[in-house]
């Protein structure tokens, strides 16, 4: 539904495309020189990504970078010194880059993400990474962190979203993940919210994830976003039909408006 706005060789990540095999490179270099300034992280993914392509790209291509440094951890090639300096460049690269949306006016009528880890999960790079994901596309979101579990902003953050999408990385943590996920449906009794869950430890737990219900599990933020975007699209265009008391069905040729 949103095939306007994505290529769909964003589906296996920039790191696929050749386009962008340089950059990563060398980007992938200078973020984990402790030499190289942040400011000059930030004018590389302005002056050097090919021209012309959209601001969510820029999230794309530092998630390619992270998984970059993912795989050379898991296969010996970098240190955890590398991968410590890497990461937090990193979210310190989205959490600039979010800055402006976040100091913005949002629209009101956009849809609304919520972004949440387990208590006790470390791996926040993600999280944040999705977030500014969202911020591209003009929705609004808001990360709660485990700290705000339990305070008085969770409920009204909750009753809020229109999407759930929880990070969960720590496999040790599948107790605080349940724990979680029950307490937002414990919050949400009056409708059904989508639980869309990432990160290594949900895709090392799908019986658990299918046990709980959670309606999709995804292995990279373009997925994640792409999916609430469908959801939140197909929300839309459903409205007018429920509310003649029809159905909207989309089939291959297009949406058909189903009475009953």
């Amino acid at each position: 539904m949103t095939a306007e706005r994505f290529s769909a060789r964003y589906d296996v990540g920039l790191e696929h495309d050749r386009l962008y095999e340089k950059a990563l490179a060398e980007f992938r270099f200078l973020v984990v020189d402790p030499r190289t300034r942040l400011a000059s992280l930030l004018a590389y993914l302005e002056e050097q990504l090919p021209r012309g392509r959209p601001d969510y790209v820029k999230v794309l291509f530092l998630e390619a970078v992270a998984r970059l440094l993912g795989k050379e951890w898991m296969s010996d090639t970098c240190d955890f010194i590398d991968v410590t300096i890497g990461t937090a460049r990193l979210q310190e690269i989205v959490q600039c880059l979010s800055r402006p949306y976040r100091d913005g006016n949002g629209d009101l009528s956009a849809p609304h993400a919520l972004i949440l880890t387990p208590a006790g999960e470390q791996h926040t790079l993600m999280p944040h990474m999705i977030g500014l994901l969202f911020d591209t596309l003009g929705w609004n979101r808001r990360i709660v962190e485990p700290s705000e579990h339990k305070g008085r902003n969770f409920a009204p953050s909750v009753d809020r979203a229109d999407v759930a999408c929880i990070g969960w990385s720590n496999i040790r943590l599948a107790g605080e993940f349940e724990s979680l996920v029950h307490d937002i449906r414990r919050q949400r009794q009056d409708r059904q919210l989508p639980l869309i869950v990432g990160g290594a430890g949900a895709l090392n737990s799908i019986d658990l994830l299918v046990s709980l219900g959670i309606d999709c599990i995804c292995d990279s933020v373009y997925s994640a976003v792409k999916i609430c975007q469908n959801y939140c699209e197909l929300q839309r265009i459903g409205q007018p039909s429920r509310q003649a008391g029809g159905t909207a069905l989309v089939t291959p040729s297009g949406i058909d408006w189903l009475t009953q």
